[in-house]
Order: structure tokens, then C-alpha cells, then sequence
């Protein structure tokens, strides 16, 4: 027969075990959360640098496919780049006296050169999407409508200017307006510029426009670098170009035709 004393401590003992077979479960159901609930905010995590890098890809790719065709620029009000505000004076004096052609050039080389150097823009673009971390991601999910646009300016511009610059000098340089304009400047702005292209057989065209134009007064000596203005324009347009492609994505997500764009930016 059980001494007494255990008898009486049954009940306790049992009552014991199952507050221990409790919290075992409690712990277990607990732990079972937290690992599920871990690797939800993980896949959520996953999923928006994912939809995010698609989004971004699919603007950059139609800008820079839009933009590096023939006339992407130039037909393009948007985008197309117009006469640096120094130059006006040239450009409306040229008009006045039957050279609105020359004027006219000059713009459309300054457009060709955009459209030639955009295609180098793509490998940059595509590196910036492929280095993206899970914070810049959520950043520009909950970002502005222009997040990821700006994303791009400020982890790809600087790459982005030095890569289209050589093409851009390159186009200007084959150009025959350009070399007009470079001379014209030299001559009409009475600098040093001008002791610069003293044996440049463009001199002598430079004083004929001028002289027929009416420029030499028109054309100011501390005009910017033309080259670092198509630059800054090339770059101005492809930003505006992956801008407006962002806030379509985010607007209208189910236009995407992607699941995961959808999942991410349609909440």
C-alpha cells in the first residue's frame, strides 16, 4: 500500500506535468510563429527587391531602346535637347538673317550625339539594378512615385555622364557645326579661345558667319562647354524617359504583365 504522503502528492505531481506538457506547447507554438513569421518577412523581403530590380529594368530598358533610335531625341518634345539659353541670342540673330538652317543643324547635331551615346548607358543601368540591397528596395517601395528614378542618379549618374561623354565628343567633333561653333565663339568672344584656333581653318568660316549673321556681338565669351551641356541633357532626357515609366508601373501595375510587379507595387 502507498504511504499516505504520496497519495496526496498525485494529484499535484500530474497537475505539474501538465503545466509542463503546456508550456512545452506553448514554447513550441511560440518558436513555430516566430520561424514562420521570419520567413514571411524574408520571402516579403525577397519578393519586393525582386519586383522592384524587374520594375527598374523594364524602365530603363524602354528608355534607353526608345531614346537610342533614330531621332529618339529630336522627335521627342519631352526629351529634345534645345539650344544652351547663352546661345539664343546667335540663334535669333542667325534666323533674322536667312541662317535658320545653321540653327537648325546645330540642334539636330546636339541630338544625334544624345542618341548615339545612350546605348552605353545599358551595361551601368543593369550593374546598379544587379548591386541593389534589400534596404534600397524597400526604400523605393515606399518611396515616391520617382524612387527608383532616383535611385539611379544617385548611385549610377556620375558612371553614367563619363560613360556617354567620349561618344558625345566624338559625334561634335565629326560634326561641321560643331567645329562653326567652337570657332565662332573664339572669334566673336575676342578671348583667348581665339589665339587657341588661330591656325584652324574654321577661323575664316567663324568670320563669315559673323560678319553675315551679325553674331560678334551676340555670342558670349564665357559660354559653358557645349560637350558638358549635351551631357547633362543626354542624361536629363534618359532620366525623364525611366521616370515616367516608374509612375506608369506603379499607377497601373497590372499593365506590366508581371506577377511580381503586381505583387509588390499593387497594394
Amino acid at each position: 500500500m502507498l504511504p499516505k504522503s504520496l497519495i496526496l502528492l498525485a494529484p499535484l505531481m500530474l497537475c505539474a506535468a501538465n503545466w509542463q506538457d503546456a508550456v512545452n506547447t506553448a514554447v513550441s507554438a511560440t518558436s513555430s510563429t516566430q520561424k514562420s513569421a521570419t520567413t514571411s518577412s524574408t520571402t516579403s523581403q525577397s519578393s519586393a527587391t525582386s519586383g522592384v530590380k524587374e520594375a527598374l529594368s523594364l524602365g530603363a530598358k524602354q528608355a534607353v531602346s526608345l531614346l537610342g533610335k533614330e531621332g529618339g531625341y529630336l522627335n521627342n518634345t519631352a526629351v529634345k535637347i534645345p539650344l544652351p539659353a547663352s546661345m539664343k541670342p546667335v540663334a535669333t540673330a542667325a534666323e533674322k538673317l536667312g541662317g535658320k538652317s545653321y540653327v537648325d543643324d546645330f540642334v539636330k547635331t546636339m541630338n544625334s550625339a544624345a542618341t548615339k551615346s545612350v546605348p552605353k548607358t545599358a551595361s551601368i543601368l543593369s550593374d546598379t539594378i544587379s548591386s541593389m540591397s534589400v534596404e534600397d528596395a524597400n526604400a523605393i517601395v515606399n518611396g515616391s512615385n520617382t524612387a527608383a528614378t532616383d535611385y539611379f542618379k544617385t548611385k549610377a549618374g556620375t558612371k553614367l555622364l563619363s560613360a556617354i561623354m567620349p561618344i558625345i565628343k566624338e559625334s561634335m567633333s565629326e560634326s561641321q557645326v560643331m567645329s562653326s561653333y567652337q570657332s565662332l565663339k573664339g572669334f566673336a568672344g575676342g578671348s583667348s579661345a581665339t589665339s587657341g584656333i588661330s591656325n584652324n581653318a574654321m577661323v575664316g568660316q567663324a568670320s563669315s558667319i559673323a560678319k553675315g549673321f551679325g553674331m560678334g556681338d551676340a555670342v558670349p565669351s564665357g559660354d559653358e562647354n557645349i560637350e558638358d551641356y549635351i551631357g547633362r541633357k543626354t542624361l536629363d532626357g534618359l532620366f525623364y524617359m525611366i521616370a515616367e515609366k516608374e509612375k506608369a508601373l506603379r499607377s497601373n501595375p497590372m499593365a506590366s504583365g508581371s506577377s511580381i510587379i503586381q505583387q509588390v507595387f499593387g497594394k
